[in-house]
């Protein structure tokens, strides 16, 4: 069985990098809850140890002690299981509870009843509101769910999640597009100018290099690669590692490819690493045919790791545009390989750069 590590906190048991916005943390909850004991009832998963551990972990990252949980992680180098925050719960939180587990399963009349129920102890319960309007929602009744959304923003009416609900639910009532909202974390795109301004000047460079070097390829290194053109491919895979990092349009590795984690063989999880970087640096080519097939697998593509790889590609495919005619094949089958070393090299040191102003 492969087995890298044992889940040792909160991320770590819902298979997420650190820097998980709560959209991400919400989809990946619901994404573990459908796959998870399909024939037990909603009941029945309240005395499953599995379960536990995914609720209480999801409930400490959405919930407002988030940033208090982040702190004592650092300081224990990552070792810090989540509360056992259930075990606190009021009955109707716990049908709350269960409702949810019954929706993303699809029994939606069973989650219906039990949110119900929870709200007539708990009458002015937000979330309770929300998720009848989630149930509401997807039996195509547009006008009952906005009144549980509206309900819902009524004793919350901080909650940015509430108000796209019922703007998305009263679009679909009047027949209207649904509008797409952007993450609640910059995107990759939204970034300081001079972010992009450093990226610009790195990609000047990088095609100076390839320019210089066309024509000074030297003699075959190996596998028939020209010796300058591994280095340059390594040197500049590394160049643009080390920006696309450090001015943050890429996340930190330890995020991207180390904590966050995809089911493994069995029961375990793996970092998604394993299946990008291992590949890439036996065949770089591979790298993109497996992270594809995980990422849909696990419903979630990182932009990181995409950038990455795109970066790679377009990187090979240009100095095998350039390379020697005889070598010209080899160089698109083998110069990714280093030229993808030497991105996750950059990626890692520009990652500690862009580490050290976090807070």
């Amino acid at each position: 069985m492969l087995k890298i590590r044992q889940p040792r906190n909160a991320y770590d048991l819902l298979g997420l990098p650190w820097s998980a916005t709560p959209v991400q943390i919400r989809a990946r909850y619901r994404q573990l809850l459908r796959s998870h004991q399909k024939g037990s009832s909603a009941a029945d998963l309240l005395n499953d140890e599995r379960f536990r551990q995914w609720t209480n972990s999801y409930l400490v990252l959405t919930g407002p002690d988030r940033k208090g949980y982040d702190h004592r992680l650092r300081q224990s180098h990552g070792m810090e299981q989540p509360p056992d925050i259930l075990s606190g719960f009021s009955r109707a939180a716990l049908m709350l509870v269960e409702a949810e587990a019954s929706f993303v399963r699809r029994r939606l009349n069973e989650a219906s009843e039990l949110a119900k129920e929870a709200l007539k102890h708990e009458s002015k319960s937000a979330a309770g509101y929300a998720l009848l309007g989630d149930i509401l929602r997807e039996q195509g009744q547009y006008q009952n769910a906005l009144t549980m959304y509206n309900y819902a923003i009524q004793f919350d009416p901080n909650s940015r999640r509430y108000w796209q609900l019922l703007e998305e639910v009263t679009a679909l009532r009047e027949g209207r597009a649904v509008r797409k909202y952007a993450r609640e974390r910059p995107s990759v795109l939204n970034r300081p100018p001079s972010a992009w301004v450093g990226a610009g000047l790195v990609l000047a460079l990088v095609v100076l290099s390839i320019l210089y070097a066309q024509g000074r390829w030297g003699e075959p290194l190996v596998f028939n690669l020209p010796a300058n053109l591994v280095y340059v491919a390594a040197a500049d895979g590394f160049v643009l590692g080390l920006v696309l990092a450090a001015t943050s349009i890429i996340g930190p590795i330890d995020d991207e490819l180390l904590w966050y984690q995809v089911a493994g063989v069995g029961t375990e999880t793996t970092p998604v690493g394993v299946f990008v970087a291992l590949p890439a640096l036996v065949f770089y080519w591979t790298a993109p045919a497996f992270y594809s097939v995980i990422a849909m697998l696990d419903e979630y593509f990182s932009p990181s790791i995409v950038i990455a790889l795109a970066t790679t590609s377009l990187l090979t495919v240009v100095l095998g545009i350039l390379a020697p005619p005889e070598s010209r094949t080899t160089v698109y089958m083998l110069a990714g390989n280093f030229a993808f070393l030497g991105f996750l090299l950059g990626w890692m040191l520009g990652s500690i750069r862009s580490r050290a102003f976090e807070h």
